[in-house]
């Protein structure tokens, strides 16, 4: 391979992955409260991811996810702020579960 080949190949894997999803993991804010934020070019994706990986969290420790906030960033990118209870599979609040999504104009 010469040189601009390889350059030009760095070059699309640095652009590819500049467009990927991005996510800041799982964070605590509490015993059972956490939250999680992801954002992509593509909005779907960006939500899909935070909430697929919050209920994921859940999962793994046998719990319920229970989301009480969301919040919503469109500049270039979309991004989505979750924040979310694991909750024991009987717990009254995941039976009629209510969030508000709010959305920043910044």
């Amino acid at each position: 391979m010469n040189k601009l080949t390889t350059t030009a190949i760095v070059m699309a894997i640095t652009f590819l992955s500049a467009c990927g999803v991005k996510t800041s993991g799982v964070r605590s804010l509490s015993p059972d409260t956490y939250t999680i934020s992801a954002d992509d070019l593509d909005e779907a994706v960006a939500k899909g991811t935070a909430l697929g990986l919050a209920e994921n969290h859940c999962n793994e420790i046998g719990k319920k996810m229970l989301v009480t906030q969301v919040y919503k960033q469109h500049r270039v990118r979309y991004t989505y702020d979750v924040k979310f209870q694991c909750l024991e599979s009987g717990d009254p609040r995941l039976d009629n579960p209510e969030y508000e999504t709010i959305y920043r104009s910044e």
